[in-house]
């Protein structure tokens, strides 16, 4: 059976593409498909698309432009591999960033989804990621804690558990699709920097960010209802504080309501059992003293 199929869908991303492309065509692992869908793009991506010649790329186009959600799931659909590696058009993937996630995949088939941690192309800051589940997942309360094109992710189990992405959360589909994942199959982050991420003003979570930030809420507030807490209005406020590690210590007030906000959620986790405790327990304590390795 083909081991990886790399999934990139692309939609006007001429400027950088050829980048992202190479960096796939030129991984150290080399069997693998590399299913690209163009969404109808208009700016002389499909144009550059077409020209190249390397046998392994498969390019399914589309006649009409159908959003970044379908794209995907048509790509979960017509993947022939074990694994299938994430890839958007604007990133870079280290040369040997699919040599290093197979091999832990195949050592650790108790994890579906595994990600990476990475750089702003920008700047050259590292942005390092919570690295075993317990920590991914208690962190998933907040934000998202794995970087979407950075990830490989088992086959078997998105096919067993009929997992797709869901388009009702749109431009946060990924922070959705993980907190499901989670519940069955185990998430795990390489601490390894092999994937180099690109900000422009273009690219969907900064053109899209108010989009984005209502719909990632809704998945904090599942979240929370699977956990029995039907927030307030001031609760949900002071749970994104947490998010941004913005608990002003030096605020008796602001401290005491953000207390207790933290033994709510630890109380009804212990009743749920959803997140493992002690784990959650550090996770709200770093919201408070915060820490030079805050994860994002």
């Amino acid at each position: 059976m083909l081991k990886i199929t790399v999934l990139m869908p692309v939609y006007n991303s001429r400027k950088h593409i050829d980048e992202a492309v190479n960096s796939i065509l030129m991984q150290t692992y080399k069997d693998f498909e590399f299913l690209i869908i163009d969404d109808c793009s208009s700016d002389g991506t499909l144009e550059y698309l077409k020209k190249l010649e390397d046998p392994r790329i498969r390019l399914v186009t589309h006649s009409k432009n159908m959003g970044l959600v379908y794209s995907l799931n048509e790509g979960l659909n017509l993947a022939n591999g074990e694994y299938i590696a994430r890839m958007d058009g604007d990133d870079i993937s280290a040369p040997h960033r699919f040599e290093r996630q197979l091999l832990y995949m195949e050592q650790n088939p108790e994890v579906g989804v595994l990600g990476t941690c990475m750089t702003y192309i920008h700047n050259g800051q590292h942005i390092p990621k919570p690295i075993v589940h317990e920590e991914i997942f208690c962190w998933q309360l907040f934000y998202c804690s794995l970087t979407h094109p950075t990830v490989f992710m088992r086959k078997s189990v998105l096919k067993e558990h009929e997992v797709r992405y869901e388009p009702d959360y749109l431009h946060a589909e990924d922070y959705e699709i993980w907190n499901r994942l989670a519940e069955v199959t185990r998430l795990a982050n390489l601490p390894e920097y092999l994937f180099s991420y690109r900000v422009h003003e273009s690219q969907v979570s900064t053109k899209y960010l108010p989009i984005q930030n209502q719909t990632a809420d809704r998945v904090r507030i599942k979240q929370l209802n699977k956990l029995g807490i039907v927030p307030t209005e001031e609760e949900f406020a002071i749970h994104k504080q947490f998010m941004h590690h913005g608990i002003p210590v030096f605020d008796s007030k602001q401290y005491s309501k953000a207390l207790a906000w933290a033994e709510k959620l630890l109380e009804h986790n212990l009743k749920a059992g959803i997140y493992h405790q002690e784990t959650l327990n550090r996770v709200l304590s770093l919201c408070f003293t915060g820490s030079e390795n805050n994860f994002r």
